[in-house]
């Protein structure tokens, strides 16, 4: 009895011992299976096909398991990308939504690619095609000063600015200065370059600042300006509010915004 016994404990110890050589390399890739009874390999028999799959944001090519319980394909992150809806291979675009980016990405939608909170388009900005302008009283309007590069636009009109005004920044920067005027005005970018509003002491009362969805935006608050009703309703870029004096008169609504944030308004 004490042979078979020795023998049975023998014989046990070498299966193991013969099974630790073929996957203790491959520990990591171990699981433990409560169907089969034991710990196994997550990829096997060896040959079998593996990888070909995406995510969280990391792809797998095709590969095939080894002896030691691994694939011979190793991950590869997306950068600023998701994985695509496939599953199978990290996304080559996105939607202006952000769909197909990671997040803290945004879509620059022009190119339908993934940039990094914060970023700007690569290409110069082109300001004397810009088609921002303001109407005076007199329905006159007034385009863009181009001096730095910038499309500049200000209200220095008595009611200036006072209803809807629409930022093109489709192909350059733009700068409202509203100065004491812009009380009542709805303002609304459109495009990926950056947009700011700068208000003075009396101006931007009752404000409502509409961001572009991949565009950086700034909605700057001097003295005591911006107050009643001020609303920025951010885009998924860069948003942030900043006060030269505590403000409580402003609803920030970050909404998919990468980077929502108040400077000097507390």
């Amino acid at each position: 009895m004490r042979r078979l016994v020795a023998f049975a404990a023998l014989t046990l110890s070498g299966g193991l011992a013969a099974a630790s050589c073929q996957l203790v390399s491959g520990i990591d890739g171990m699981s433990v299976d409560d169907t089969a009874g034991g710990v196994v390999a997550e990829c096997g028999p060896a040959g079998t096909p593996c990888g070909g799959t995406c995510e969280r944001g990391e792809h797998t090519p095709p590969g095939v398991c080894t002896d030691d319980g691994r694939c011979t394909a190793e991950p590869v992150a997306c950068g600023l990308y998701d994985c695509d809806p496939s599953g199978t291979a990290c996304a080559t675009s996105c939607l202006p939504s952000g769909a197909g980016c990671i997040d803290g990405a945004v879509c620059h939608a022009p190119s339908a690619t993934c940039t990094r909170c914060g970023s700007v388009p690569e290409e110069a900005g082109d300001c004397s095609g810009n088609n921002s302008f303001l109407v005076g009283g007199s329905g006159e309007r007034t385009r863009c000063d181009c001096s730095k590069e910038t499309c500049v636009l200000a209200c220095d009109a008595e009611g200036g600015c006072a209803g809807s005004v629409l930022l093109d920044t489709l192909k350059s920067p733009v700068v409202l200065e509203c100065g004491d005027q812009c009380n009542g005005a709805v303002v609304t970018c459109m495009g990926p370059y950056p947009c700011e509003v700068v208000c003075s002491s009396g101006g931007c009362r009752d404000l409502t600042l509409r961001c572009s969805q991949d565009g950086r935006c700034l909605l700057k608050c001097n003295g005591t300006g911006c107050t009643g009703d001020v609303k920025v309703a951010c885009g998924a870029n860069f948003c942030a509010v900043a006060c030269s004096v505590p403000n409580d008169s402003i609803h920030r609504e970050c909404g998919s915004s990468c980077s929502c944030t108040e400077i000097g308004c507390d």
